[in-house]
């Protein structure tokens, strides 16, 4: 099963990253949407743990972009700044 982390911080991602590898999963990661949106082209990916507010693009669009496409990837909507309508369109889109 190969995970997908979207993440600027770099602390942040890294734990996540050794706590999912230390759990049997691979791991791939993008501080980006476009990187994701890269990583997504070209992987078969399971699950996507995406940040809300990224350096570039953002989790909310990295979504919409994966449910255009027609990719069926649960998507796990990760961040430190709560914003009601962020999370309101998130849930629509149908991540958790």
């Amino acid at each position: 099963m190969k995970i997908l982390i979207v993440e600027d911080n770099m602390i942040l991602k890294g734990m996540i990253e050794k706590w999912l590898q230390k759990a049997g999963y691979e791991v791939l990661t993008a501080i980006d949407e476009p990187g994701a949106r890269s990583i997504l082209k070209k992987h078969e990916i399971s699950l996507v743990l995406g940040d809300v507010r990224l350096p570039e693009g953002n989790g909310i669009s990295l979504l919409e972009w994966i449910m255009s496409c027609g990719m069926e990837i649960p998507f796990i909507v990760m961040t430190d700044y709560a914003c009601i309508s962020h999370s309101v369109r998130a849930i629509k889109l149908g991540a958790t």
